[in-house]
């Protein structure tokens, strides 16, 4: 999710003191929180107060979902002019990669070298603070990219929405997590730790978010309600699974692992949607 090595996670200016009135609402001004910090959105508004980033995490299922959309902007433009549906999905599939900053991709980069290379935690966090690409992260980005390409690559013009559902609801299970699991990155190595803690109220928001652009979907007639009941089961799932393995992996959290987390949430809804299409 925060990866301590991207550009996108760098809030130089965290620490600096925000005026009184800004705080009034921190909820509201972690929507603009979250959108600095983890999309390439330009929409400043520095200096943060320590409570308003703490709300950010809030609204990351927001953020997932306008990226999500203008993925589907750029599928449906390919659609409209004549495009492959394999260019059409590595197009969407790149436009939402450039809008995050790569931030989720590169968790799952450094995730994969430590994870695989590490035999135990100081080891395996060790390797995660390393910038260099090794062999299992280049073998977990190969993947995630063909898996999620081809996904998009099967899809309709009428499914424009599953892109909108998927990227909201992969970022839900980060959330999770950062109330649940201990960050266990040294604060003077990381950026992450100005966001925690976080209570249930940002967990109860980010569920929020993501229940109301599920009920969007089906309401609309876009998504199947026996579809999208089933990727919050997978996500509630996947994220369960992911909070034990990374606890007794490490201890518990670092921002590489919540961006891995979130990378394998986006290949788990593709693959579920896909699975119920076929009922």
């Amino acid at each position: 999710m925060v990866d301590e090595q991207s550009p996108a996670a760098t809030v130089s200016s965290a620490a600096q003191p925000a005026p009184a009135s800004r705080s009034s609402f921190p909820a509201l001004r972690g929507v603009r929180a979250a959108f600095v910090s983890f999309s390439r959105l330009p929409l400043g508004g520095y200096p943060y107060r320590a409570d308003e980033w703490r709300w950010a995490p809030a609204h990351l299922p927001l953020v997932g979902a306008v990226i999500g959309a203008a993925a589907a902007a750029v599928w449906l433009l390919s659609n409209a002019a004549g495009l492959s549906r394999s260019i059409g999905a590595t197009l969407a599939l790149a436009t939402s990669v450039l809008a995050s900053g790569a931030l989720h991709e590169d968790g799952l980069a450094d995730a994969a070298d430590g994870l695989g290379g590490g035999h135990d935690a100081e080891r395996t966090l060790s390797i995660m603070k390393d910038s260099r690409i090794g062999t299992y992260a280049a073998l977990a980005l190969g993947f995630s990219l063909l898996v999620r390409v081809a996904a998009i690559s099967s899809l309709e013009a009428r499914n424009w929405f599953w892109l909108i559902a998927v990227h909201c609801l992969a970022r839900l299970g980060p959330v999770r997590l950062m109330l649940t699991e201990p960050y266990v990155s040294p604060p003077s190595s990381a950026r992450s730790p100005h966001f925690l803690p976080i209570g249930r109220g940002q967990l109860l928001a980010a569920l929020g978010w993501a229940v109301l652009f599920s009920a969007l979907g089906v309401l609309a007639g876009w998504l199947p309600l026996f579809s999208a009941a089933w990727m919050l089961l997978a996500v509630a799932l996947l994220s369960a699974l992911a909070g034990r393995y990374f606890r007794k992996a490490v201890g518990g959290i670092t921002g590489d692992l919540l961006g891995a987390l979130e990378q394998l949430s986006e290949i788990a809804l593709w693959l579920t949607l896909l699975i119920c299409r076929g009922f």
